[in-house]
């Protein structure tokens, strides 16, 4: 998703659109994570015929905005790009853990050649567990404003 967003505000650019992104807002909350086999998982549930190891936070739901929850997973759910074996991140150590994650809130603004003003909401989790960097990113489009509300 963020490859998509970063591809998105590229073309925007190339095309003569000004883009901008303004976090609107930063926190942190601790969180018990399952790290089990019960909860860290290898499926391609909501990417495609990507396999990636992810892990579900059932607490997460209650702190974020968006769905993090992938078609098909019991949970929301971040997905980790930094090992594809489940053992990295269970390794012979399961148990529930209290993990830091990080909450953002993002603004992106472009405006469009024919004088709208284009706005996308952007959440992005993310969490350092057991060494690796998991991630999930929700967006959604809101309504085009006029194109003075881009400045």
């Amino acid at each position: 998703m963020k490859t998509l967003l970063l591809g998105i505000a590229v073309l925007a650019t190339t095309l003569g659109a000004q883009a901008e992104t303004k976090t609107i807002s930063t926190r942190t909350v601790n969180l018990p994570v399952d790290i089990s086999q019960a909860k860290v998982v290898k499926t391609n549930a909501g990417y495609g015929t990507t396999f990636l190891v992810k892990i579900l936070v059932p607490a997460l739901a209650e702190e974020t905005l968006m769905n993090h929850r992938n078609d098909g997973e019991s949970a929301p759910c971040l997905a980790t790009y930094g090992t594809d074996n489940l053992d990295a991140v269970i390794g012979n150590k399961p148990g529930v853990e209290t993990v830091a994650f990080k909450i953002e809130l993002k603004k992106e603004t472009s405006l469009e050649d024919n004088g709208t003003c284009s706005v996308i909401l952007v959440e992005e989790v993310s969490a350092e567990i057991r060494g690796f960097l998991f991630e999930h990113y929700r967006s959604s489009v809101l309504p085009d404003r006029v194109a003075e509300d881009c400045k």
